[in-house]
């Protein structure tokens, strides 16, 4: 029965991709199902019930922001099925100590988040949520048609999860590679496998594009998938071209499965799934913090619920796949790791954004060379490359472009370089939390 539920939700993702006329129709829409879906959660959950009482349900949009420490602080009273944070976490922490991620809590798969930021987040989904979530996954990546090939896809990742196995198939097989183990322990298990599917964290993919070893093991994948980080433009460059064939991107989040890249190479979220409200975080409003709501997840409902990455907006003009959903150019990072310099005039701070920092180094160190950035103090940034180069580079093209920008240059210092563990998710910009 099972294949056949993922089968209707994966038609149904196919047929929304280009359901609509317009974006009014689509907003129309969306608007009916937040409703109808906040009347059965506030039902069950005694934060959105309240929220209902002191805001009124019309006014959703207007409701207060939560984030991830909300969330968690309000974790037994929000989600809609009377599971304790204390309870779940136990759960989610043994999986993690014993690598073993096929249990579930009550029925439920139960995960915790990377915790990027200091903080980690908890998932709960039931066996109907991860069904929608397979089919919508499925249409979202997969070129063609589910029954007119077979997939073998192989997953690197930090945590296995039932999520990821409940689309097995004899079309579709999934294999999970743990980022725990050293990359060649999974050489064997690799050539047995042959994936027409490879998703992992970029660092890995280019870890894997450059191998010589690792490319004999593999035959070009038909598809090729970034998940967990950012992708940086050069790097992508580096893994399609050691691959030879082209780079798909996936936005998965404790919160869901947010987007994905189309045929035509743009991003877009998952409207049929998911409201994204922005919070600008310039005054140019060429990024923003998404604000979601989430009318499929019944689970742990996500409402209003702000993420710490910072989008970069994109072409507004319609794109060729079809689709009304809105697209976007890319994940720049955490709003966390945004950096801060003191203004050179009139006081205040100027927020410098990692692409930029990103640039500046590219420009000024060797091809191939790997690096960090991290705002240490309020005027000292630090800079590690790999292999070890040169920074005066890098300093002339910082102080340069703070210049311009009306900022203060910080102080360039380099140290040494601590090469980060695969497992790891990777952030070669970030601020460290200043006082």
């Amino acid at each position: 029965m099972e294949p056949f539920v993922i089968l209707h939700h994966y038609l149904e993702a196919k047929r929304n991709f280009s359901a609509w006329g317009d974006r009014v129709a689509l907003e129309v829409w969306q608007e009916r199902m937040v409703r109808r879906h906040l009347h059965w959660i506030a039902a069950r959950s005694a934060c959105v019930s309240q929220r209902c009482r002191s805001f009124g349900l019309e006014a959703w949009r207007d409701w207060p922001v939560t984030d991830k420490a909300g969330m968690m602080a309000e974790f037994d009273s929000w989600n809609t099925v009377r599971i304790r944070l204390e309870e779940a976490l136990a759960f989610a922490e043994r999986a993690e100590q014993t690598r073993d991620f096929s249990g579930t809590l009550r029925g439920l798969t139960v995960g915790l988040s990377s915790g990027t930021t200091g903080s980690r987040g908890m998932f709960l989904a039931s066996a109907a949520e991860r069904r929608r979530w397979a089919g919508v996954l499925l249409a979202r990546v997969l070129r063609g048609t589910l029954l007119s090939h077979r997939h073998r896809a192989a997953l690197f990742l930090r945590a296995d999860s039932p999520l990821y196995h409940t689309i097995g198939s004899r079309r579709l097989r999934f294999a999970f590679f743990d980022l725990f183990k050293p990359l060649q322990e999974h050489w064997p298990r690799l050539r047995e496998f042959s994936p027409t599917v490879l998703a992992a964290p970029p660092s890995v993919l280019a870890e894997l594009a450059a191998s010589p070893h690792a490319r004999n093991l593999l035959q070009p994948p038909a598809i090729l998938l970034s998940v967990a980080d950012v992708l940086e433009t050069t790097v992508r460059e580096e893994i399609e071209r050691g691959f030879g064939t082209g780079l798909g991107q996936i936005y998965q989040a404790t919160e869901g499965f947010l987007a994905a890249t189309c045929p035509h190479g743009r991003l877009h979220w998952n409207e049929d799934v998911v409201v994204v409200q922005k919070e600008w975080v310039d005054a140019e409003r060429t990024r923003y913090m998404p604000i979601l709501t989430d009318f499929r997840r019944r689970v742990q409902p996500v409402i209003r619920y702000r993420l710490d990455d910072v989008i970069v907006r994109g072409d507004d003009s319609p794109c060729a796949c079809g689709s009304l959903f809105e697209s976007f150019q890319a994940i720049e990072g955490r709003h966390d790791d945004l950096l801060r310099l003191p203004r050179s005039e009139g006081g205040g701070e100027v927020v410098i954004y990692p692409d930029f920092v990103r640039r500046a180094v590219i420009l000024s160190v060797p091809t191939g060379t790997d690096y960090a950035v991290t705002q240490v103090s309020a005027d000292e940034w630090e800079v590690s490359c790999s292999p070890p180069c040169s920074l005066d580079g890098v300093r002339n093209q910082i102080e340069e472009f703070c210049r311009l920008q009306g900022a203060v240059p910080p102080r360039i210092t380099g140290v040494e370089w601590a090469p980060p563990p695969l497992h790891a998710k990777r952030r070669r910009i970030r601020r460290q939390r200043l006082p």
